[in-house]
């Protein structure tokens, strides 16, 4: 079900991002909201029958907070701006010990629910340090939750009936952050005053060592950020492949679109290039993403970084991925987590060699 909802996918948001007429660009956006809605709650139903089987193995381990902040900053600042609410993301040199990914999820979550119940005013993301446990904190300035009501609203299909109304969703985010806080051994607080807004609260362990990251993703246009990259793409599904080059062309980008490991090698070495990125799927025919990009980084000489994207959410997949060392992301993409991670990566390799 996945696979042809990220190829749709793809090919809306490339709609989307497109100067159309008034009309057409109004469809685009009805499609690209209801899309959106199918993409949730398929999302949700995966997360939560995976975290009540047991199924969900976290991978734990130490990293700097600002890449999870500086991810949700480029994802979330285009719908804040939407809304005319300011988000703000305080920069931090604090690390801490979690699964990148579904931290990154209790966030996510967190952020969309402030800034879709959230009216006027602003948002904020930021942390405390309170010995060895690190505290993020998700700030709002919307209609606050009544004291009586904090228990329910972490309940499945539970909505604030002063909101149901006027917001679209499902009221399963927060139960997703809460079963995940269990997972990771995270506590999830949260305090609130009605009319004046929440405070959503994450308590985690401290690593042994804070870790310096460069900040200022969401100061760069996408255009500026991407425009010139040469990016090799390997997916099997043609739909797919032809989905993201047309997205990554709407960037900028320079694409070699290859359907597999062999393809691509020949591509490279008739084009004689040396991309700054690869995106994979993770199951080609014959071969893995990871093994594929092995092979390429080979080939060339080069430590190229490398996305795996793949709608397996098994913790076999993600063992693997992890273990290589490159990024993954989950299908159906969102383009600006694509986006997002594609100049954190490229950005990264720049810096480092300067």
């Amino acid at each position: 079900m996945l696979q042809p909802l990220h190829a749709a996918r793809l090919y809306v948001t490339s709609l989307v991002e497109r100067k159309l007429a008034a009309p057409e660009a109004a469809l685009a956006r009805n499609i690209d909201a209801s899309m959106e809605a199918v993409e949730e709650i398929l999302n949700v139903l995966i997360e939560i029958s995976r975290l009540d089987a047991g199924r969900l193995e976290p991978d734990i381990a130490a990293f700097p907070l600002e890449e999870i902040f500086q991810r949700l900053a480029v994802e979330f600042q285009p719908s804040a701006r939407e809304k005319g609410l300011e988000l703000r993301i305080v920069p931090t040199r604090l690390a801490m010990r979690s699964d990148r990914r579904l931290l990154r999820r209790v966030l996510q979550n967190l952020l969309s629910n402030a800034i879709k119940y959230t009216v006027s005013g602003k948002v904020l993301l930021g942390v405390r340090r309170r010995g060895d446990t690190v505290i993020v904190q998700v700030c709002d300035s919307g209609p606050g939750i009544p004291g009586s009501k904090r228990a329910l609203i972490f309940k499945e299909f539970e909505r604030l009936e002063a909101t149901a109304s006027s917001v679209r969703g499902l009221g399963l985010g927060l139960s997703i952050v809460e079963r995940i806080g269990k997972v990771l051994g995270h506590r999830i607080g949260v305090h609130s005053v009605p009319q004046r807004g929440s405070i959503f609260s994450v308590d985690l362990p401290r690593a042994a060592s804070d870790v310096a990251v460069h900040a200022g993703l969401q100061s760069v246009s996408p255009a500026v950020r991407l425009g010139g990259l040469t990016v090799l793409c390997v997916e099997n599904e043609p739909a797919v492949l032809q989905g993201t080059q047309t997205l990554l062309d709407g960037w900028g980008c320079r694409v070699i679109a290859a359907q597999g490991m062999g393809e691509a090698l020949d591509l490279l070495r008739e084009h004689g290039a040396k991309p700054d990125i690869i995106l994979a799927d993770y199951h080609l025919d014959g071969a893995t993403g990871v093994e594929t990009v092995s092979a390429v980084r080979s080939a060339l000489h080069a430590e190229i970084p490398a996305i795996i994207i793949t709608a397996d959410h098994s913790a076999s997949v993600q063992r693997d991925v992890r273990a290589s060392g490159y990024a993954i992301l989950r299908k159906p993409l969102k383009a600006a987590a694509l986006r997002a991670l594609m100049h954190q990566l490229t950005w990264q390799r720049a810096v480092a060699a300067e």
